[in-house]
């Protein structure tokens, strides 16, 4: 009986697990030539920003946070936008830059040894073939979307408790491994765990204003999230935060997109408008 009983719970978590992933919205998917790729929608919304590991009745505990994850706060997210269902990979890099940077070359692995830099070059002439504004996503965009955003089940990594299910890190990996390889977040995004760092577009600073006098030259370092596979598990935690120099690039960082929903729409609009005027013309003739 208990074994029926087990047999039949685990078929209704299985059916729960796949009918929250098909209730999830569609990707918006992007091409350059032939090459093409998915942004994922995050509806705007509140969250819990950072990790503490003072007290497990208050928000975000985690005995692995740092210092600088402090102190929790809660951060609004005002509008709705996208964010990469995977990170860029090479493939994506190359058609839009003509060249592969990596070390360990694969098409679908990411694209990396590209710095803050490289980065806003690619975002440049990727705008310029398909017509939208791509961006970097700030801190607070990338950890809320890391998160799972309003579907969120307070995983300590992006898609669950277990790190190897969800994540690439110095305990299971030698180097990058090809994106959608590991457990999706609640919203169906890949790889925010692990694989490899992506840059924001924020510049470092402590949540606690106060220490911030005390940056010096760390004022002028960019945020990278996510951990990667020369890095711990560990640095694969939502709340985790390292910084790096603008120019820095390594065989373990890479970036990942971010467009405002807004640009979507009065693209979808442009598009629209073009349609009914080809039908129009059609009529006439």
């Amino acid at each position: 009986m208990k074994r029926t009983l087990l047999f039949f719970g685990l078929l209704l978590v299985i059916h729960s697990a796949l009918w929250a992933q098909d209730t999830l919205p569609a990707p918006t998917s992007y091409r350059v030539n032939k090459v093409s790729f998915n942004m994922i929608r995050v509806d705007k919304g509140d969250f819990w920003m950072g990790a503490q590991h003072m007290d497990t009745a208050e928000f975000n505990y985690d005995r692995a946070s740092l210092l600088d994850e402090l102190p929790v706060h809660h951060v609004t997210i005002r509008d709705d936008y996208y964010i990469g269902q995977t990170e860029v990979t090479q493939k994506l890099w190359k058609e839009v830059m003509g060249y592969n940077p990596s070390r360990y070359k694969c098409s679908k692995r990411p694209v990396t040894n590209v710095n803050y830099f490289e980065v806003q070059e690619f975002l440049r002439r990727l705008d310029s073939i398909t017509g939208m504004q791509f961006r970097l996503p700030t801190e607070e965009e990338w950890e809320y979307a890391a998160r799972g955003g309003m579907n969120s089940r307070g995983y300590i990594y992006s898609g669950g408790k277990d790190v190897d299910r969800v994540a690439w890190h110095n305990g299971n990996a030698r180097k990058t491994k090809k994106v959608k390889k590991r457990t999706a977040n609640e919203l169906g995004i890949y790889d925010m765990s692990g694989n490899v760092w992506e840059w924001c577009s924020t510049k470092y600073r402590y949540y606690d204003a106060e220490r911030n006098v005390k940056l010096g030259k760390e004022a002028d370092m960019y945020v990278i999230r996510g951990g990667g596979w020369q890095l711990p598990a560990t640095s694969c935690r939502v709340s985790w935060r390292g910084k790096r120099l603008p120019d820095l690039k390594n065989s373990f960082g890479g970036f990942r997109l971010c467009l405002d929903a807004r640009y979507v729409k009065e693209k979808e609009a442009e598009e629209q408008e073009k349609l009914m005027q080809q039908v129009e013309k059609e009529a006439k003739e």
